[in-house]
């Protein structure tokens, strides 16, 4: 509501009418007998239901203002008259001032001196004022001084010079300033460094206040004026209010519309301060009226007067007979309602904006105020109408200055398109079915849509920000997003579990809890208890009947945990209390699917079998956590980088699938399946198809989008689907084979060159590669480009017959004789004993072995990969590598004289090629760099 106040005044300003003030008599509330004597000074607690009475009966009484009742004794300690009183701003303590010279600190609830009187006055103590923040106090006195105290200690802060009685003082709004009112000027003051800032010539003035901005001073003098002061210099504003006699008391309203003055006529007159006149008729009383005082929530008026009797008056009903239909009293009630809003009185502001809009039904103000109130106390429904309802004031405005008002809000249509956008954005990687947590009704997308725009989120989104301009998108995401989060469970499945049909239509609370029901339940229960309302089961969210629904999920589910507010992992096997390691001995960390389960969420807590955390390990988030890091590393080889910040894709394909190759699924195409999400790939999800299949479409879209060749690296038997592939996903649990070189190494390495190699023909070897396409692969076919090593003679070992592996003496052209393990038995060959069929050794060809940056890396360069790095600077004898190209060709020639992982290739009848599967690793190596022309025969193989 901020600016409120302003905009009200602004329009009244433009639809000001000329409607004369009713006549109608003011009705008196209450009035009560408090002293003896005269009441002379009388303040109102900050709550409003309390009053303090001071008199010259030398005593105080708090009076309670419903009751019309003494609450508790009198406050007795002044020798002498009472002439003034505080109450700090907290309602706890009171300020006294006496004809006794003394100043008395009170405590409330005790009625006890807070410290013994203070007595640096010498003479009459006529005004007390309290400091907005309650830590000082001022008085003034006959003495000519006004005194600055320490309200907490009694300790005098400053002294203040009058040159003739003080008659009043009152601090600014913001307590920078003090002023004071003499028998000849008003004096101001600033508080910080006690320095006198001006004075205004005037005689005998009594009473001072503020104006609630601190721009004006207002004071009440002995020639029966009110006049109104620049409190920057001291300047007078406008013409003085005159027409009243004698002003021994000002008081004024809490939104500064109006003031109040006691006269020795028996009455007491309200002043408009934006008119300086008078309004309505004056308010009696029977003798003189000694002070006056305006609740601080613009209530209630009360009066002393020399009777010792206290008359009450409801602000409300004295504005409303003074003024009817005056736009002042129209004023008066929406600074109120704004006020009661920033008290969250919301009822009570309510009220007084539909009396606004029964004073002014074309006026959008009361409907603005209305609109607020009804939101404090969450009728949204009633706030939505009122919202239009003051759209509507605006659009209607006969004056140009109110309709471009209506500029400032955002239409209902406009916010609530943002919303859907929001809504989509955040269901466009959400599960299509959740289980909400709160009902325990399983809901798809449009139940869950149907919960937002039917819950209190979604009405308090609407009325949000006062739908001010400029939209806050951003704000709406942030809604959105904390009502559609979901928690996903990443578990090991039981026999028996809850499938869709079994929940669909019911309230899972309300289902027997024993075996795996309890355990959905027990899940949803604590996903509700973090503060979601979603929740998301492989089991039963998904319709494993529908293939559509299930092939969508299997390729959209580790986006799902990504975005996912939580993953609880629910360890069923690890008992309450466990020691570190049960996390990694349990089955949960066996299985397939948990890999991306655990790689993928920004946000997982584990749970054990009795639903307490994991080690007692109480943080938001056990990814962060280095113990529960360290044990995923040791048992899984996933590094502690990945484990925390995974990024899905191709890159570094090897590393990914050995870490799943110790893993095991129920149904075996899922051994597959499970690792989509990892590689980002996107496939049909074929049940049925069996485990080589699977695989062997997953590692071909794997080859064919990334050109890594490093998934032929395994040991074991081939798959049916294509032999360069693994059979099984665990021929990956041996470690990749990975030759590097240390920079000083490379050196040496180069350096011994220059009498074998000459640089044009690493140079043409180096042109030659680089100009080789990239693998293709495709219907189960891989165009695999390599440097290919005839095979000249294969000799079995002796003595394996009935051996179930074969081991063989191979010898190709251009490499050192190598040996070679496999099921398969080899046709033997040698230059004598030749045989029809080709058999190759070939080298798969890396262009990452070309030292070309790939651009494609953003967060790595060349540096990053074995044996890499720019020898800048270095000059070898005969070559001229001044230049990064011929270092690189050199490099090149290098890297190719050390060892590789080899693929054994035999020719199929249609020239394509197949490999012959090995149990080890196939470690070759050239046999002389030197013989460069033998490294020449460079292939692009079709491999079936």
């Amino acid at each position: 509501m901020s600016g409120l106040l302003d905009r009200t005044k602004a329009y009244l300003a433009v639809r000001r009418r000329a409607t004369s003030a009713q006549t109608t008599r003011p009705v008196l509330t209450q009035m009560m007998q408090v002293h003896t004597k005269k009441v002379s000074a009388v303040a109102v607690f900050k709550d409003g239901r309390r009053i303090i009475t001071a008199s010259e009966d030398k005593t105080l009484r708090i009076w309670n203002v419903k009751k019309r009742k003494l609450v508790g004794g009198r406050f007795v300690g002044h020798s002498g008259f009472v002439n003034s009183v505080a109450v700090s701003p907290d309602d706890m303590r009171i300020a006294s001032g006496g004809a006794d010279g003394t100043i008395i600190i009170w405590d409330v609830d005790s009625k006890q001196m807070v410290f013994n009187p203070l007595v640096e006055h010498t003479s009459w103590v006529s005004s007390v004022c309290f400091s907005p923040d309650g830590k000082r106090l001022a008085s003034g006195s006959y003495d000519e001084r006004a005194i600055i105290w320490d309200a907490k200690t009694g300790a005098v802060l400053s002294t203040l010079q009058g040159w003739s009685p003080v008659f009043c003082v009152s601090f600014s709004p913001d307590g920078l300033k003090l002023a004071f009112g003499t028998e000849f000027t008003i004096r101001v003051w600033n508080t910080n460094n006690v320095e006198l800032l001006f004075d205004i010539i005037i005689a005998q003035v009594q009473s001072i206040v503020w104006l609630p901005g601190g721009q004006q001073i207002v004071s009440a003098s002995y020639d029966e004026t009110v006049k109104f002061w620049d409190s920057s210099n001291g300047t007078q504003i406008g013409q003085p209010c005159t027409g009243h006699t004698f002003y021994p008391s000002l008081a004024i309203s809490s939104d500064g519309l109006f003031i109040a003055t006691a006269s020795d006529n028996n009455t007491i007159q309200l002043w408009s301060t934006k008119l300086h006149k008078q309004i309505g008729q004056p308010l009696k009383h029977t003798v003189d009226v000694c002070c006056v005082a305006i609740s601080p929530n613009g209530e209630l008026l009360v009066s002393g007067d020399i009777d010792g009797n206290l008359q009450l008056w409801s602000v409300e009903n004295t504005l409303s007979a003074t003024l009817g239909m005056d736009s002042s009293y129209e004023s008066f009630l929406a600074h109120r309602s704004k006020v009661k809003l920033g008290q969250n009185l919301y009822m009570d502001a309510l009220s007084d904006a539909d009396k606004v809009i029964e004073l002014n039904p074309s006026s959008y103000i009361g409907y603005e105020l209305k609109y607020a109130a009804l939101r404090g106390v969450r009728h949204y429904d009633n706030a939505l109408e009122a919202f239009k309802i003051l759209l509507s004031k605006l659009d209607d405005a006969l004056d140009p200055q109110i309709r471009q008002l209506r500029h400032q809000y955002i239409s209902l249509s406009e916010l609530e398109n943002a919303i859907r956008r929001a809504i989509r954005a955040q269901l466009e990687n959400a599960p299509l079915r959740l289980i909400n947590t709160i009902t325990g009704h399983i809901c798809d997308r449009n139940g869950q849509i149907n919960a937002f725009t039917g819950s209190t989120e979604y009405k308090e989104l609407l009325l949000s920000l006062g739908m001010r301009v400029p939209l806050q998108t951003e704000f709406i995401r942030e809604v959105v997003a904390g009502f559609f989060g979901w928690v996903m469970l990443s578990h090991r499945w039981e026999t028996e579990e809850p499938l869709l049909y079994d929940i669909q239509g019911k309230e899972i609370y309300d289902l027997d809890p024993v075996g795996t029901i309890a355990k959905l339940q027990k899940f949803c229960q604590v996903a509700h208890s973090a503060g979601h309302r979603w929740a998301w089961v492989d089991t039963c969210c998904i319709d494993q009947n529908n293939n559509i629904e299930l092939q969508e999920s299997v390729n959209s589910m580790f986006i799902w945990y990504h975005y996912s507010a939580l993953t609880i992992v629910y360890l069923s096997d690890v008992p309450p209390s466990s020691n570190s390691g049960a996390l990694a001995n349990s089955t949960w960390n066996t299985r397939g699917w948990t890999v991306q389960e655990f790689l993928a969420p920004r946000i997982v807590l584990f749970y054990q079998a009795d639903w307490t955390l994991y080690l007692n390990i109480r943080s938001h988030n056990h990814k962060e956590s280095d113990r529960i890091k360290k044990e995923l590393e040791r048992s899984t080889g996933i590094s502690a980088r990945a484990l925390a910040d995974f990024r899905p894709g191709t890159r570094d394909a090897r590393e990914k699938l050995q870490w799943a190759s110790n893993r095991d699924t129920t149904r075996e195409e899922d051994i597959a399946y499970s690792l989509f999400g990892i590689f980002d790939v996107n496939l049909p999800v074929i049940y049925g198809e069996k485990r080589q299949k699977a695989l062997g479409r997953l590692l071909q879209e794997i080859i064919a989008h990334s050109g890594d060749i490093t998934a032929l690296d395994w040991v074991g038997r081939s798959s049916t689907f294509n032999s360069c592939l693994p059979a099984e996903i665990s021929s990956y649990k041996a470690p990749p084979y990975t030759p590097s070189l240390s920079g000083q190494d490379m050196r040496v390495s180069i350096s011994a060159l220059r009498h074998i190699v000459t640089v044009e023909s690493a140079s043409k070897l180096y042109t030659t590669l680089e100009n080789l396409g990239v693998p293709r692969f495709a219907n189960a076919r891989l165009q695999l480009p390599c440097i290919a090593f005839p095979l000249t003679e294969v000799r079995q070992s002796l003595d394996q017959e009935g051996a179930r592996r074969f081991t063989y003496h191979v010898k190709a052209d251009g490499l050192r004789d190598l040996l070679v393990t496999t099921k398969d038995k080899l046709v033997q060959f040698s230059p004598e004993k030749r045989t029809r069929q080709t058999f190759l050794l070939v080298r798969p060809w890396n262009r990452y072995d070309l030292g070309l940056i790939n651009f494609a890396e953003e967060t790595r360069g060349v540096e990053g990969w074995p044996g890499f790095g720019f020898l800048s600077g270095d000059t070898l004898v005969g070559y001229p590598i001044h230049n990064e190209p011929a270092m690189r060709e050199l490099k090149l020639m290098v890297r190719l004289r050390q060892p590789f992982g080899g693929l054994l290739l035999a020719q199929q009848w249609g020239g394509e090629y197949k490999r012959i599967a090995s149990d080890n690793n196939i470690t070759a190596q050239v046999r002389d760099t030197a013989l460069v022309d033998d490294m020449m025969d460079v292939r692009m193989l079709e491999i079936l």
